[in-house]
């Protein structure tokens, strides 16, 4: 029998020489329309970049790998040897831990452009985490649809994510009710 349990998750800071990239995508379930956004964090959870792209019309699971795409893609423009990758979909990172399964799965090129860019860094770790703990990719992905088609590369923060911010900063926890065995 499965029981629910409540935990309380926060988002917290990679260790030194790391950085951490959170990406999410997002899609509008009336219009079709999806977007993406990554944040790029060191150590002391300071903003190295960040970035928020609408994709026009397209699947969730399309928008979370263009997310990652994305954050990869900003990772190593800014030389980033050491990166935590963090997701909300649990299905984007099954497909890249089992990319060499994939060969006729409709996404499986940009899946092998993810890849691809994976193998230039140092090292890398890639993990499924709960919305709760990738708040400023959420409301950025949000945001995303609020822009023309394209993307956006954030040098700074918005100022209207500075409260998620701080509160990541924090180790502000929230709670979710996950199933338990």
């Amino acid at each position: 029998m499965l029981d629910q349990g409540q935990v309380f998750l926060a988002w917290s800071p990679p260790v030194h020489g790391t950085f951490k990239l959170n990406v999410d995508g997002s899609q509008r379930a009336a219009s079709g329309c999806i977007g993406a956004e990554g944040v790029l964090r060191n150590s002391l959870g300071e903003w190295n970049g960040g970035f928020a792209i609408n994709l026009g019309i397209g699947q969730v699971l399309e928008a979370e790998l263009w997310g990652l795409f994305f954050g990869l893609k900003l990772a190593a423009d800014n030389r980033i040897s050491k990166v935590i990758i963090e997701m909300d979909s649990a299905i984007a990172v099954q497909l890249i831990q089992q990319h060499n399964l994939l060969l006729f799965h409709p996404l499986a090129a940009l899946v092998s452009s993810c890849v691809g860019i994976l193998n230039k860094f140092v090292s890398y770790e890639i993990y499924h985490i709960y919305r709760e703990k990738n708040t400023v990719a959420d409301r950025l992905a949000s945001w995303s649809h609020n822009l023309d088609l394209g993307l956006y590369l954030l040098d700074e923060a918005p100022d209207w994510l500075g409260h998620v911010l701080v509160d990541d900063l924090l180790g502000l926890s929230k709670a979710r009710m996950i199933c338990v065995v």
